[in-house]
């Protein structure tokens, strides 16, 4: 039986890998990178559980990236996230939590006891209460709106894919000229875009957001994005 931990900070989770073998008996596979996460990785290890952390120095990508890949590429694996829960990542672990079957959420700082005791839980139930000290920074329900299929809606048509994408690309807080650049669409179609967009960024919490909102919130669920703008642009293409 595997456990994989995906964490750029090996000696910090060095205590967990390690209970984790001794008092579980399970083997621990720990990758430091997020595009060490590969099918090949998957296939070999077969994990039964996943500690994903949530931020990775140097890199655009984050947890969130894992995360979504394991969900398709595992669906048998349980998914742990297992942060610090500061500010700089608290959004981040609310997206994960309501767009995928997460099992439950653990702090870095949880007592080694406790921390067995979730993930025996885990293994044996599928899931676990998430660590109190998290649980102020995770929504009391999860909404279907914020699943991970229900982000197909903020891609409707291959303009609304190119304007994420432009998104992603661009450099911070764009300007409409920029995203005209970038997208070669006009600067009132890009206007109406979003406009037709309103209703559904409402359901993930965004009243009315400016351009730059709108790119921060595509930056931090890029995975989740990504599949419906890559097959908008693709349709666009033909």
């Amino acid at each position: 039986m595997t456990v994989l931990i995906v964490d750029d900070n090996p000696i910090g989770v060095g205590p967990m890998a390690q209970a984790i073998t001794a008092r579980l008996g399970h083997e621990v596979v720990l990758l430091t990178e997020v595009q060490q996460v590969t099918n090949d990785i998957v296939l070999a290890a077969k994990p039964e559980l996943a500690l994903v952390d949530l931020s990775f120095r140097g890199t655009s990508r984050s947890g969130l990236d894992v995360l979504v890949f394991l969900a398709e590429a595992s669906p048998s694996t349980a998914l742990v996230l297992f942060t610090q829960g500061d500010d700089a990542v608290a959004e981040l672990m609310r997206v994960a939590w309501e767009a995928l079957p997460v099992a439950t959420a653990l702090s870095k700082s949880l007592p080694l006891d406790l921390f067995v005791e979730a993930l025996q839980r885990v293994l044996a139930d599928g899931e676990a209460p998430p660590d109190p000290v998290l649980q102020p920074l995770l929504p009391a329900s999860r909404s279907p709106w914020r699943m991970a299929a229900g982000f197909a809606r903020l891609v409707p048509h291959a303009g609304h894919a190119k304007l994420w994408q432009a998104l992603i690309d661009a450099g911070t807080d764009p300007s409409y000229s920029d995203l005209h650049r970038l997208t070669g669409l006009k600067v009132n179609t890009l206007r109406n875009y979003r406009e037709q967009l309103l209703p559904e960024l409402g359901l993930h919490g965004l009243a009315n957001p400016t351009m730059c909102q709108m790119q921060v919130f595509a930056t931090r669920c890029r995975p989740l994005l990504q599949p419906y703008i890559a097959a908008g642009l693709q349709g666009s293409s033909r």
